[in-house]
């Protein structure tokens, strides 16, 4: 009878176990994720480190250094143009500037530390008034035949982006939800994946299953609105996400083709593709800086994507479903993720290593997380008159609710029940006058406004 040679560390058998291997890896200094490898080529790995290294003949090792020189001969990659490098280079030197004034904010924050009892005191104070948020009014877009699959804030609050799964694009107004404008139907002649407002201008962008994106400017016209921009086959499969970048002439999009791109509107060009997800690409948020991408795709991976240099920093494998939405917090180095396995996870870039490790983990919904959004505004007015400021996170979820979570403990404040079916998409925004604003959009043709 014939018996495998188990490898063995210390003279104990490395485990069978992915965890155990991984934390082992860690342990060794050695990188724990690398892209394409599963969990048996990780446990591979590790037993050729420990015990390859020590047990090999001279000959079986210089075997191996020369697969390994053969294999980095073998590394595929496309050269990038002289545009996209000064692309990047435009992309380092403002989120650079953005990030200086981003940090030179919060160390102000911290010189002005109160004591604990008066930040757990404005804690209570912002949780009770999410707590009161409520459900103001019901919509249903006149001619809109299916899902209403994306709503998203103007970057003053006045305006609601619209996408819908019978392919036409709305704006309504954000106090009574009626039409603001009216958009040319038939621009997108499937599913609309999301849309996205230009920072601080009212430019749209919109992507469809047909593989379109339009840009749209939005101005208070009684005209019909035509695209302003229109770039046909820019996937060759459903686009999921359209996203304007921190710098206004670039914008992002994500696709069941596996890729995302980056692009000039202005010249209407293809900056670069980007390959990665074994699995269709679902979602991506934009750092607020501009310097990273986040894409998550139906393999259940989240990939951080350095947009100055072009590399995947590191791979996030720690839901077990796809991540179907994605958001950055103001603070800019936490985000959060919503998935199929019904969690939203949270995530600090501060504190992130090779182990990928998530910070927090909220068995948030008990359906698919359709969508997540941080936030950080006035929530309200306190004691003194003065306006309250807070950060907290909305979910909505296929179990036909959205929630808000507190944002420093992670705990939920408020369920908002209302639609009949799955909730598609969320989004927040606040003002001094009416505080707190949630819009939500669902399967049952409806968009909702909570206040």
């Amino acid at each position: 009878m014939q018996y495998n040679e188990i490898p063995v560390i210390n003279d104990k058998p490395i485990p069978e176990e992915d965890e155990l291997v991984r934390k082992q890896l860690k342990e060794l200094g050695q990188p724990v994720f690398i892209n394409g490898e599963d969990d048996h080529d990780r446990r591979e790995r590790l037993a050729n480190l420990v015990n390859g290294g020590a047990l090999q003949s001279d000959d079986a090792q210089s075997e191996d250094e020369e697969k390994e020189e053969e294999e980095e001969e073998e590394v595929f990659y496309t050269p990038g143009s002289a545009e996209l490098y000064d692309v990047r280079c435009q992309i380092l030197d403002q989120s650079l500037v953005k990030a200086s004034q981003r940090i030179q904010q919060q160390r102000q924050v911290l010189q002005n530390n109160p004591e604990f009892t008066t930040f757990l005191k404005k804690r209570r104070t912002i949780n009770s008034k999410l707590a009161d948020i409520e459900l103001y009014g019901s919509q249903v877009i006149h001619g809109n035949t299916r899902a209403i699959s994306s709503v998203r804030y103007s970057s003053s609050g006045d305006l609601i982006a619209c996408g819908t799964w019978n392919g036409s694009v709305h704006v309504l107004n954000s106090n009574d939800l009626n039409p603001a404008v009216k958009l040319l139907n038939g621009q997108h002649t499937e599913k609309v994946g999301s849309a996205d407002w230009q920072v601080n201008d009212t430019t749209l962008i919109t992507g469809g299953s047909e593989g379109s994106i339009n840009v749209w400017n939005i101005t208070d016209s009684d005209e019909i609105i035509k695209p302003e921009l229109s770039i046909k086959e820019a996937h060759l499969n459903r686009i999921t996400n359209t996203l304007f970048h921190p710098i206004n002439n670039f914008a992002i999009s994500t696709s069941f083709d596996q890729t995302w791109k980056l692009w000039d509107i202005k010249k209407e060009a293809e900056l670069y593709q980007q390959e990665g997800h074994s699995k269709e690409v679902y979602s991506g948020a934009v750092h607020p800086d501009g310097s990273l991408f986040l894409s998550g795709g139906l393999d259940g991976i989240i990939y951080v994507w350095d947009l100055r240099s072009g590399r995947a920093l590191m791979p996030l494998q720690k839901h077990i479903q796809g991540v179907y939405s994605l958001d950055w917090s103001p603070n800019g180095y936490h985000f959060a993720s919503g998935s199929g396995d019904c969690s939203v996870k949270i995530w600090d870039m501060r504190k992130l290593d090779h182990s990928g490790d998530e910070i927090f983990s909220i068995p948030a919904h008990t359906k698919l997380v359709s969508d997540v959004r941080f936030h950080c505004g006035k929530v309200g007015v306190n004691e003194d008159g003065n306006g309250v400021i807070g950060s907290f996170l909305v979910s909505s979820s296929y179990d036909g609710s959205v929630k808000v979570w507190s944002a420093d403990n992670w705990i939920l404040v408020n369920t908002l029940k209302g639609h009949n079916e799955k909730v598609m998409s969320c989004d927040v925004t606040s003002d001094e006058n009416s505080g707190v604003r949630v819009v939500s959009s669902g399967w049952d043709r409806t968009v909702k406004l909570w206040q």
